[in-house]
């Protein structure tokens, strides 16, 4: 799994890359968040749409950012397109926790931000 960090307005979106699994590349992404939230960042998107496969690990990174932004008054989002990955997320219930787009331009749009 690679990841990409890209500022756009409040947020940082997350484009990761590959199997979100229970590596050590993810554990080193959650680190990262986790670093970034200390340092005042509490508004995350995680753009899935080249992320291959997704388990448990990957379920986990988004709980443990939901649950840390959120005494911060922060916020998650998920953009993941109509693929196996979001079956997975919407098996598992992730997308009542948090909103789930099926594209970059949607979220854009939802959140009136200009698309870069």
């Amino acid at each position: 799994m690679k990841h990409e960090i890209e500022d756009h307005s409040q947020f940082k979106m997350i484009h990761i890359i590959g199997n979100i699994d229970s590596s050590e590349s993810t554990k080193i992404l959650d680190n990262e968040i986790s670093r970034l939230i200390r340092n005042g960042h509490h508004h995350f998107i995680f753009n899935l749409e080249r992320t291959t496969f997704l388990d448990s690990g990957g379920i986990s990174l988004f709980i443990h950012c939901l649950c840390d932004v959120q005494e911060n008054k922060g916020s998650v989002f998920i953009i993941a397109e109509e693929n196996q990955v979001r079956r997975v997320l919407e098996i598992v219930g992730i997308n009542r926790l948090i909103k789930t787009y099926y594209s970059e331009k949607e979220f854009f749009e939802a959140h009136k931000l200009p698309k870069r």
